[in-house]
């Protein structure tokens, strides 16, 4: 049985200002969405609104998870209940290191999951092998003074230990060299059969690589569908706008 995330008729806007119109689409765990469109055409701000970020209002339209509304939920219960954000950014927690903020992050995402330190190192360790960090890196107060590749990496680690039903990869592929985008590729597709992807991305080479189930093209604040088949001149239409 699959897991669907629907976005019924979303109008967003953020400091009073329209972002999104009327937005309407639906993931399955087992798909992989992209959306492409110009800069600042509102692709990070939808995958944020649907993650319940508190910057970005929803004026009208529905979140749905497996028919459940879900616009009153806190953005810690979207994430419990398997909507993860992999943000471009994401903030530093100093004096925080990456083993102990894992393990705490993996007690409220998985709560019925019974797991002793000793198996939590085990099976942390095989993941920071496979998404290409070091195991000193545990260590490390959550990202300080980490790279781009570095934070990006730990957001794969993430996706991997959490298998959330639903992931939302906010430019994931970018700043990164061939080998670490390669890790992010490879990532998707362990989890795609049990993860539904929505994928922001300006870089058609990197999609090209992937199974894309579906293909959106967002421009003045409106979801138009397209065929994945399309996506170089879904590209070269954003390039003339």
């Amino acid at each position: 049985m699959h897991d669907v995330l629907t976005v019924e008729g979303a109008t967003l806007t953020k400091d009073t200002q329209s972002i999104l119109k009327d937005i309407h689409f639906q993931v399955q765990t087992g798909e992989i969405h992209a959306i492409i469109g110009p800069n600042g055409s509102g692709k990070s701000s939808l995958l944020k609104s649907i993650a319940g970020h508190p910057s970005y209002a929803l004026t009208s339209g529905t979140f749905y998870l497996n028919q459940q509304p879900i616009n009153e939920w806190a953005p810690d219960k979207r994430a419990q209940n398997g909507i993860f954000l992999a943000f471009q950014s994401p903030n530093a927690i100093e004096g925080v290191t990456v083993a102990n903020f894992l393990r705490t992050a993996l007690r409220f995402h998985k709560p019925e999951q019974k797991v002793n330190a000793t198996q939590f190192y085990q099976d942390l360790y095989a993941l920071l092998e496979q998404v290409g960090l070091p195991k000193d890196f545990t260590s490390r107060s959550v990202h300080c003074n980490f790279s781009g590749g570095e934070q990006k990496r730990l957001e794969l680690l993430q996706l991997l230990l959490f298998k959330p039903k639903f992931a939302l990869l906010d430019e994931l592929d970018s700043g990164l060299d061939l080998q670490a985008r390669e890790t992010v590729l490879q990532t998707i597709r362990t989890l795609q059969p049990h993860t539904g992807f929505i994928i922001v991305s300006h870089a058609m080479d990197f999609l090209h690589q992937l199974p894309l189930t579906h293909l959106y093209l967002l421009q003045k604040g409106r979801l138009v569908t397209q065929n994945p088949s399309d996506l170089d001149a879904v590209a070269s239409l954003i390039k003339g706008l």
